[in-house]
């Protein structure tokens, strides 16, 4: 994926994709899809999520950098000595798993052990 400045457009944002599928007695087709958006409007809620998970890591003591928040930054942020992590599922299991554990509940680990329980 690209994100190109095009000045006309501002700050805005616009996207193409094709999307290839099998139509009609197997000829190939098309869809195009041509996503128009604001940079403000999907912003909102990433600043929105960001603010409340961070006044609860204030409110349970957490302190220093909060890597299970990575999920929303382009650069995530690790202790010293630490790799941040870039895998965006990686990323979403450590927000819902920190969730979890202040929560009191058991970690996501999908090890699939559940299945085998007698």
């Amino acid at each position: 994926m690209r994100i190109n400045y095009y000045p006309p457009r501002g700050d805005n944002k616009e996207g193409w994709d094709n999307i290839d599928i099998v139509g009609w007695m197997g000829y190939p087709m098309q869809i195009k899809v041509n996503f128009l958006c604001r940079d403000s409007i999907l912003a909102a809620p990433l600043v929105l999520d960001l603010a409340l998970l961070s006044d609860f890591a204030h409110r349970a003591g957490m302190k220093g950098i909060q890597e299970w928040l990575s999920f929303y930054y382009k650069s995530p942020m690790a202790a010293p000595g630490l790799q941040p992590e870039h895998d965006l599922f990686i990323q979403q299991t450590k927000l819902k798993n920190t969730l979890r554990h202040l929560m009191g509940e058991d970690q996501i680990t999908h090890l699939g052990l559940e299945y085998y329980a007698s």
